[in-house]
């Protein structure tokens, strides 16, 4: 009896912690995605992983913004240089497995492919920082 009370406490202290962080990420996104309707240039914070050429193998969470300069793309990760990206390309959203997330599939127009694993609210604005039209639910 008193394991099932403890599993029962577990799972209520689970479930509220996971609301919790949920709420958090939810009013962070808004509060950027405010900012960024304001006129500022607001990075999206995600992870990135190329499909294929060098970086093939390499994924990292850092944050898709523009470049130094004010134009084309760039995916900052800590501890990491700045990586250009090719902007441009298409867009295509899927879901994730992580609530509250989804996939944007990037295709350059380089032929390159890369996923941002981005927040649901910030889909958008990540494929307009890429320069790809509205994204397209696969």
């Amino acid at each position: 009896m008193v394991t099932l009370v403890e599993f029962a406490a577990l799972a209520v202290v689970a479930l509220l912690a996971g609301t919790l962080a949920r709420r958090t990420v939810a009013r962070r996104a808004a509060g950027r995605t405010a900012a960024a309707s304001g006129g500022a240039v607001v990075a999206v914070p995600c992870q990135a992983r190329w499909r294929q050429g060098p970086r093939r193998r390499f994924f990292g969470y850092g944050k898709l913004g523009v470049g130094a300069d004010g134009t084309g793309a760039v995916f900052k990760a800590p501890l990491r240089g700045a990586v250009p990206l090719p902007v441009g390309g298409r867009a295509a959203v899927r879901a994730s497995l992580r609530p509250g997330m989804r996939v944007l599939e990037y295709r350059a127009p380089d032929g390159q492919r890369i996923d941002f694993q981005v927040y649901d609210a910030e889909t958008e604005r990540a494929a307009r920082l890429l320069g790809a039209p509205p994204p397209t639910a696969d």
